[in-house]
C-alpha cells in the first residue's frame, strides 16, 4: 500500500515524547514490511543543526500554493527500510530552540505554524496515498482540509481522497486556540461554524481532526475505551460518543533492537533471561550512579518520566515521609514542572535512600530499566507507556495504576496469577497515595519471596512487546479501510 504519515515528531529527528517512538517505529515496520511509506516532518533547528543531507529536487511552495502568506519547501531525506523522509523547511516558523515552545511557554503562533505544516505536506505528496495517517493535534487540520478543500498546491486530492486515519497519542493535549486566531487556518469562516473545529467560542485542532477522519485510533484497547468517558476525555467524550466509527484501539509495540538487554550499546554489561548475572553488576553500578551506598540487595525501585501530574507525581509526593522507612532505594530521573523537580531534588538532598537526577540523559535511562528491580508508573491516566513494556522486557518488574495502556500490558501479580507463571507486574486499581503505598508494599513482599520474584521475572521477560503485533493490527485496519475507500 502507499501510506503517508504526517507527524511532528519521530526519532531521530524529533522528539518531545513517546509519539516521536511510536511514529519511527511504525513507519519503519510498514517500510520494512514492503509498504510504500511516506513520513513528513517539519524540519525543526534541532534537525538542521544535526546536518542532515537532504537529496534534490527541492519543492518550493508559495502563499499561491500553500493557501496562506507563508512559504516553505519540502526537503526529502532517505530514512531506514527505504522510508522516505520529507522534511517541511519553513525557518521562520520551525528554526527554533524549542519543537513547540521555548521557556516562556507554547509559541503564540502553534496554529499558523501547524497550519502551514499541515498545508505543506499535502502539497508535498507526490501521489495520492491510499492511506493517510495523522499523528496528535499538530496534523489534526489535514483531514479538515481533505473534506473542506485541500490547498491550492495540492491539486490532486480534489480529485481523489485517501482515506484518513487520525490518531490519538494523548487527548489531554488538543490544540485549543482562541476564536480570533481563525485566520491562522486559512479556511473560510463558515467551517468555524460548522461546529467542525468550534470548540466553546474557540478552536479545538483535535475535534476537527476527529470528526472529519475516516477513522480515530488510540493507542491501547482500555485508553480508546476510556475516553469516552467524562474522567478521562477531557471534554471530548462527547465528540468520541458521536463519531460514526468506534474508536479502534492498538497497543503500541517497542523498539526490541534499542531496548535489548542482551544487545544494549548503552550499557557495559549484557545479559538475558537465561543468565542475569549482569543485571546484578549493573545493579550496583546504578546505586554507584546516584551515591547510594551500601547493601545491593535491597530492592532498588527506578522511576523516569516528565515530571508532570499526569505520571504520578502528587502520589511520589504525598508519601516522601514513607520512602525512608521502606527498606528500599529509589531512583528519579525526570524534568518537568518546577515543583516535582525541586520535589525529587529534595528528596535526594534528605533521604538516604533516594538519588535523583533533573535532567534527561538516555545514558542513564537504559541503566534505571536495567538496574532497577521494579519500575514505577503511578500515572493518573496514561494512553499506552512504553517504560512499562521495556522494563519487562530487562527484567524490571513495572509497579503501575491499572489504566491505559498499563492495564492492557501488564499482568496483575495475584495468587493465581503468580502460580500459573503469568503475573508479570504489580497493578494497584485506585488512584490514591494509600493505594500507591500499598502497591509497593506489595513489591517488597515478591522481592523477599525469591520464587515469586522469580516466577514474575521470567514472565515479564517472555513477553513480545515488538512492533510485529502492532503493525499487523494497522495494516488489517489500513486494508479494510482501503476496501471501505474503493466502495
Amino acid at each position: 500500500m502507499r501510506i503517508v504519515h504526517i507527524s511532528s515528531e519521530a526519532v531521530p529527528w524529533a522528539k518531545t515524547g513517546g509519539l516521536a517512538d511510536v511514529t519511527a517505529a511504525l513507519t519503519a515496520y510498514l517500510s520494512g514490511n514492503g509498504h510504500d511509506v511516506s513520513l513528513y516532518l517539519p524540519l525543526y533547528r534541532s534537525v538542521r543543526e544535526a546536518g542532515f543531507e537532504p537529496g534534490a529536487p527541492v519543492l518550493e511552495l508559495g502563499p499561491e500554493e500553500l493557501g496562506l502568506p507563508a512559504t516553505a519547501a519540502i526537503r526529502p531525506l532517505a530514512g531506514p527500510h527505504g522510508l522516505r523522509v520529507r522534511l517541511v523547511d519553513a525557518p521562520a516558523l520551525f528554526d527554533r530552540p524549542g519543537l513547540y515552545g521555548d521557556d516562556a511557554g507554547d509559541y503564540p503562533d502553534n496554529l499558523f505554524r501547524f497550519a502551514v505544516f499541515c498545508r505543506a505536506a499535502l502539497c508535498g505528496l507526490e501521489e495520492v496515498p491510499e492511506i493517510l495517517h495523522l499523528h496528535d493535534w499538530q496534523t489534526a487540520l489535514a483531514p479538515v482540509l481533505l473534506e473542506a478543500g485541500p490547498p491550492p498546491g495540492a491539486g490532486g486530492l480534489s480529485r481523489t481522497k485517501p482515506a484518513s486515519i487520525m490518531t490519538l497519542h494523548n487527548l489531554a493535549y488538543q490544540g485549543r486556540f482562541p476564536a480570533e486566531n481563525w485566520p491562522d487556518t486559512g479556511l473560510p469562516t463558515e467551517w468555524f461554524r460548522s461546529d467542525r473545529l468550534e470548540y466553546y467560542g474557540g478552536i479545538n485542532l483535535l475535534k476537527g481532526g476527529m470528526i472529519a477522519a475516516d477513522q480515530v485510533t488510540t493507542v491501547s484497547p482500555t485508553y480508546a475505551r476510556e475516553i469516552a468517558t467524562p474522567e478521562y476525555g477531557f471534554g471530548l467524550e462527547g465528540v468520541v460518543g458521536g463519531l460514526s466509527r468506534p474508536v479502534t484501539g492498538i497497543l503500541n509495540g517497542i523498539d526490541t533492537v534499542t531496548w535489548n538487554p542482551a544487545a544494549d550499546a548503552l550499557l557495559d554489561v549484557s545479559y538475558d533471561a537465561t543468565d542475569r548475572s549482569g543485571k546484578a553488576l549493573l545493579k550496583r553500578e546504578l546505586l554507584a550512579e546516584f551515591g547510594l551506598d551500601g547493601e545491593p540487595d535491597l530492592p532498588l525501585f527506578g522511576f523516569i518520566s516528565r515530571l508532570v501530574d499526569q505520571k504520578g507525581l502528587p502520589l511520589i509526593e504525598a508519601l516522601a515521609d514513607r520512602l525512608a522507612t521502606w527498606p528500599a532505594r529509589f531512583v528519579f530521573l525526570g524534568s518537568g514542572e518546577a515543583r516535582y523537580e525541586r520535589l525529587i531534588e529534595r528528596l535526594d538532598a534528605d533521604l538516604p535512600n533516594v538519588g535523583a537526577r533533573v535532567a534527561f540523559s538516555e545514558r542513564l535511562a537504559h541503566l534505571i530499566e536495567a538496574g532497577s528491580d521494579f519500575f514505577l508508573m503511578p500515572s493518573a491516566f496514561e494512553p499506552c507507556g512504553l517504560n512499562q513494556m521495556i522494563s519487562q522486557r530487562y527484567g524490571t518488574i513495572p509497579v503501575v495504576h491499572e489504566v491505559g495502556g498499563l492495564a492492557d500490558s501488564v499482568v496483575a501479580a495475584t495468587p493465581e496469577t503468580i502460580a500459573e507463571g503469568r503475573a508479570t507486574g504489580i497493578v494497584f486499581r485506585l488512584y490514591d497515595p494509600d493505594t500507591f503505598g500499598s502497591a509497593i508494599d506489595q513489591a517488597l513482599a515478591v522481592y523477599d519471596t525469591p520464587a515469586q520474584m522469580e516466577s514474575l521475572i521470567r514472565a515479564a521477560m517472555a513477553t513480545d512487546f515488538s512492533w510485529d503485533a502492532s503493525g499487523r493490527a494497522y495494516e488489517q485496519l489500513y486494508e479494510a479501510m482501503k476496501s471501505d475507500q474503493s466502495r
